[in-house]
């Protein structure tokens, strides 16, 4: 029979004191811009194609959308939160900087008729 082991993680933990420092460490540098990609749903009806991509945090003015060559091409950028020196950051997980995602565009949709809304970080 194999025993398993089972790798604790709690308050008061020697692993928990490393990922702590680690982070105090990290905590004290400037996160670097990173590049995202925004979640989307592409839909058919008998009508229509939708692209809804879920951009939270994204101003509508930052937003860029074009079609070129057959390529549709949303871009744009969320900014980083502010960042107050009063202030020690233990953890960062929310993505902030550029994004685009590129969808190739049939050609058999009416160019001509397509149009974009944005609500609540929903585009």
């Amino acid at each position: 029979m194999h025993k398993q082991h089972c790798l604790t993680y709690g308050p008061n933990t020697e692993m928990t004191r490393w990922m702590n420092l680690i982070n105090e460490v990290r905590g004290n540098q400037e996160t670097p811009e990173q590049t995202w990609r925004p979640h989307v749903d592409i839909i058919e009806d008998e009508h229509d194609y939708r692209v809804v991509a879920d951009l939270p945090g994204v101003s509508k003015d930052s937003i860029e959308i074009t079609l070129e060559d057959g390529i549709l091409l949303v871009k744009g950028e969320r900014a980083q939160s502010e960042r107050k020196e009063s202030e020690t950051w233990h953890l960062t997980e929310r993505l902030h900087g550029q994004f685009s995602r590129r969808f190739n565009v049939r050609d058999s949709v009416n160019t001509e008729s397509i149009h974009a809304s944005y609500d609540n970080g929903v585009l």
